[in-house]
């Protein structure tokens, strides 16, 4: 019956179908990613903290060059700016790096909140032309019975279903990552400032 309903969606079920998958690509693509970026970051602290107490300095921005952790993007950066963490220049400086992971850490969302927006939208429009083709085919055809009628809405409302089957998720994932994004910005600001901070008193030659 599940596919009786698919065929006779026709193109709005099509069309659902790979927003669906499409969905469900980008939510896999984005934990994945997620997961990486925390590892690495987990990674990228314990290699400093060593650096530190085995007073390797030069070994903590080289830890840094090899990391793809956006902890690390503004450790250098902040390094490259050369002045004191506090300073608003190296805040500034950090801000701007800060940007460029947020977006970095936002990639491919935009296609969740689109999908979540516009499926419930696709599953009425499904269901509108589904019960227009059911009463002309009445007109055309006569009554048949109320069971033939509620044949033909039944599956016209298999779209909108199947448009909020596609939008919840989508939306939920998307406030999900969101968060995530929101509190990992906070805790990468922090770590970078402090092991920057950390670094500039433990390096004499970084103030140069």
């Amino acid at each position: 019956m599940l596919w009786e309903w698919i065929v006779a969606g026709g193109m709005t079920m099509a069309t659902l179908i790979l927003l669906s998958v499409i969905s469900i690509g980008v939510v896999l693509e984005r934990l994945a990613f997620f997961k990486q970026v925390r590892l690495a970051t987990a990674g990228l602290r314990a290699a400093i903290k060593e650096a530190l107490e085995k007073k390797q300095y030069d070994q903590v921005l080289e830890r840094c060059r090899q990391s793809e952790s956006p902890l690390a993007a503004m450790i250098l950066a902040e390094a490259a700016s050369g002045r004191d963490a506090e300073s608003a220049d190296a805040e500034r400086v950090m801000t701007l790096t800060m940007r460029g992971e947020m977006a970095r850490l936002k990639q491919y969302l935009p296609i969740l909140a689109t999908i979540a927006s516009i499926a419930p939208f696709v599953g009425l429009f499904g269901t509108c032309k589904g019960i227009i083709a059911a009463f002309s085919d009445i007109a055309t055809q006569g009554m048949g019975g109320p069971s033939v009628i509620a044949a033909g809405i039944s599956e016209a409302l298999v779209s909108t279903a199947t448009g909020l089957l596609v939008a919840i998720p989508a939306l939920m994932f998307y406030n999900y990552f969101s968060k995530a994004i929101s509190n990992m910005a906070l805790e990468l600001e922090s770590q970078a400032f402090q092991a920057y901070r950390d670094l500039r008193q433990q390096l004499p030659s970084a103030q140069k």
